[in-house]
């Protein structure tokens, strides 16, 4: 683990983080040197988004609960623990809704540069469209160019996708949290994040999103489990 402290917050990263964000970069598929760096600032961008959503998380919570909160970024995401911070339900919600604000500030913020250097909004918004619908390829850097412009893009697609995947309400996503926070049943909670996912899982499939649909597919399963064991 590699360990460092962010505003007073310990910050402990698994390394297998860009392994695992450089799969997703398409890593396998590169042949030419311009792809590499098309996977290196994927890589990057994923890890900044991470990191900097778990942030979010800590520094809401400690502002609103106190404690003593602690970041992790691992190679399956990330996971902020703070044991020691009292909350009220409410404030849990905000600072769960925190994580995915933060990302999407970054997003935004990459969006505004895009429109900059561009010279014009709609330019701008036009090409974020296409990266976040995109995927990495040679073609991006006869685009993109310079690479901060590549850059930019990727932190609205990854910001985007990250923050639209956590807010889904399903347990023990974000959003599942967050509506874990506002209901009063688990029971029912757990109902409707299994029905979520199961509708997800059909619309991923029927739209090839294989990757998503084995990760939404893993949910289901544990909100299954977690209704079985609230039935007996």
């Amino acid at each position: 683990m590699i360990r460092f402290t962010i505003l007073g917050i310990p910050v402990s990263i698994q390394p297998a983080v860009l392994l695992t964000l450089s799969l997703l970069g398409w890593v396998f598929a590169v042949e030419t040197a311009p792809v590499w760096l098309c996977v290196a600032l994927f890589a990057v961008a994923g890890f900044i988004c991470l990191l900097s959503h778990e942030m979010g998380h800590a520094l809401v919570g400690r502002m609103l609960g106190g404690g003593n909160p602690r970041v992790v970024v691992s190679w399956l995401g990330g996971d902020c623990c703070n044991a020691d911070g009292v909350f009220t339900r409410m404030q849990g919600v905000v600072m769960t809704a925190a994580g995915p604000l933060f990302t999407l500030m970054e997003a935004a913020i990459a969006l505004a540069y895009l429109c900059w250097m561009c010279g014009d909004v709609t330019e701008g918004i036009q090409l974020a469209h296409i990266a976040i619908i995109g995927h990495v390829s040679p073609a991006y850097l006869e685009v993109y160019s310079p690479a901060s412009l590549l850059f930019a893009c990727y932190m609205v697609k990854i910001g985007m996708w990250w923050a639209v995947l956590n807010l889904l309400p399903i347990f023990p996503l974000d959003g599942g949290q967050i509506m874990h926070g506002l209901m009063t049943s688990p029971r029912r909670m757990h109902m409707i994040s299994l029905g979520v996912a199961l509708v997800g899982i059909l619309l991923c499939i029927t739209l090839g999103f294989w990757l998503m649909a084995v990760f939404l597919g893993f949910l289901a399963y544990l909100n299954y489990r977690c209704l079985w064991f609230t039935s007996h």
